[in-house]
């Protein structure tokens, strides 16, 4: 009878790992390389060939993979691996486990790592979350992850993979640093996500809301979404988020280097810039709509596209966020604000600090989305 029931229980933990759900994942997406060092210690086999170590090189349209063994061009690999296997490039070093499928396109390297999505949550998490401290919150971001996921699988459909790697979609850099909180909040709330009417909420979270979160579609064009609705953070006078390393920031940048930028990526053309004001605001006080002027010609933009044109030129922490003022002397643009990310949904050093205060991730994720059920579902 004992021997039965241990058969009964291999075959359950069988079918659960077959039918866990796998996602595919374009790893280095931003950034593609040239050439990787692939190297793991498990065992790894590549279209019916062992792979311990390797070069792989993109050539064109084909990969170049060397070692001591092989040197031989291929249209792609598909290395499968039963364990944690590394890859090295652009001074990074990063380890995955799972499948992962290389091509080349224009020489650079696509590089797609399929995994179960419970492994995949567990990198996530650790990463989205590495500065929060209180295992509640931590839940909290595990539920919002999970669910985040699964309303946006297949958004990159068209390209052969489901998700990326960076924060477009939610930041996966492998398993080189993992979190025992996250890997644990991962485990218990394993298969709950948020749903409005029956469909996964699109879960946004961000890093530190300044003191109220945005509604959707006050920040993004189609972000019309009901559970997605501004919040107040706690007490007026002292939102949860206020202790958050950066909760009020101010930047000052040199005149002439911001007048640079306005040529290149607001004007895009050489005119002079004779100042920038903000248009309108939404609901939460964040900027809405940014207007560049020079004498005779004027640009709007939306809070949200200034966010990220600054973000990727300046870098992430100049702008931190849109709820700013803004201020001009001849010599320096001045942005005093407060909160750091888009506002729209959960916020991260908010849910730290309710957790703290004794809320569970159940009152914390309702708390930020509107109207949600969580639920528990096979996936």
């Amino acid at each position: 009878m004992k021997s039965k029931n241990i058969f009964l229980f291999l075959i359950l933990f069988l079918n659960s790992i077959v039918n866990a759900k796998e996602i595919k994942i374009m790893i280095s997406y931003l950034t593609p390389p040239n050439a990787i060092d692939f190297e793991s210690k498990s065992f790894c086999k590549s279209n019916g060939m062992a792979i311990k170590k390797a070069k792989i090189k993109a050539d064109a349209q084909k990969i170049l993979i060397t070692n001591e063994k092989i040197k031989e061009k291929k249209s792609k690999l598909d290395i499968k691996c039963n364990g944690m296997f590394t890859i090295k490039y652009s001074k990074k070093t990063r380890s995955y486990y799972g499948n992962l499928k290389i091509s080349a396109q224009n020489s650079k390297l696509k590089m797609i790592n399929s995994i179960e999505l419970e492994k995949y949550l567990e990198s996530v998490v650790s990463a989205e979350v590495y500065d929060i401290e209180n295992y509640e919150a931590y839940k909290a971001q595990a539920v919002a992850s999970r669910t985040y996921t699964l309303a946006s699988i297949g958004r990159h459909k068209s390209n052969g993979f489901d998700l990326c790697d960076s924060t477009h979609c939610q930041l996966y850099n492998g398993y080189g640093k993992i979190n025992r909180k996250a890997v644990k909040a991962v485990q218990e709330t394993r298969g709950e996500i948020l749903e409005y009417k029956g469909r996964p909420i699109w879960a946004f979270y961000h890093s530190i809301c300044g003191g109220r979160t945005d509604k959707a579609s006050d920040i993004w064009p189609d972000g019309g979404k009901d559970y997605l609705q501004p919040v107040t953070d706690g007490p007026l006078a002292k939102p949860y988020c206020r202790k958050a390393y950066g909760y009020r920031w101010r930047t000052k940048i040199n005149y002439k280097k911001f007048e640079v930028f306005a040529q290149k990526k607001i004007f895009k053309t050489e005119i002079p810039l004779k100042g920038v004001k903000i248009i309108s605001r939404t609901s939460s006080g964040r900027a809405s709509f940014i207007e560049f002027y020079s004498t005779n010609y004027s640009k709007r933009i939306s809070g949200s596209d200034f966010y990220h044109i600054s973000g990727r030129y300046f870098g992430w922490d100049a702008i931190r966020s849109t709820l700013f003022s803004i201020s001009i002397n001849s010599k320096y643009i001045v942005f005093e604000g407060k909160g750091h990310g888009h506002g729209v949904g959960m916020c991260q050093h908010g849910a730290d600090e309710m957790a703290r205060l004794g809320y569970s991730y159940e009152q914390i994720l309702k708390h930020y989305y509107s109207g949600v059920n969580l639920v528990r579902r096979k996936i």
